[in-house]
């Protein structure tokens, strides 16, 4: 008898436990990852909470209205409010971030990658090859050239 009662207390298990935590490959979607940006798609569900993390400088672009509240350690929590079709800059920091509505937010981010510096009077590289033919001379023949075929 007693152990049946400590099997049943074992699966009484607290409402916040059976709620599964949002998964990062469930939240963000990446779109476009490269040297210079990584662009993800943000679908944060109604109540959605994401462990602190330290972003980079991002440009969000709401694709849903939406509030996001962003928790730094040690500092009071603050909220971010946009509109569907606003653009908003993000400095980079580090923070858990929430949905604490009770509609899914959705936006695209696109995180700046940090570049070294160019220095001045320096030459770009480039893996491209200049087209002999490329250049304004050629544009310009190639208009006289249509011009002339009216």
């Amino acid at each position: 008898m007693m152990s049946l009662l400590l099997l049943g207390m074992s699966l009484i298990v607290p409402a916040s436990a059976q709620q599964p935590k949002p998964v990062a490959a469930e939240t963000f979607r990446s779109l476009l990852d490269n040297e210079q940006v990584k662009v993800k798609e943000l679908r944060l569900r109604p109540g959605s909470k994401i462990a602190p993390a330290a972003y980079p400088n991002s440009f969000v672009y709401g694709l849903t209205d939406g509030t996001i509240v962003f928790t730094q350690p040690g500092r009071t929590p603050f909220e971010v409010t946009f509109r569907a079709g606003e653009a908003l800059w993000i400095p980079s920091q580090l923070a858990a971030t929430s949905n604490e509505t009770d509609k899914e937010i959705r936006a695209l981010i696109v995180e700046i990658k940090q570049k070294p510096p160019v220095k001045p009077g320096a030459k770009a590289k480039s893996k491209a090859k200049a087209s002999p033919k490329a250049g304004p001379k050629t544009a310009a023949k190639t208009a006289a050239a249509a011009k002339s075929k009216k």
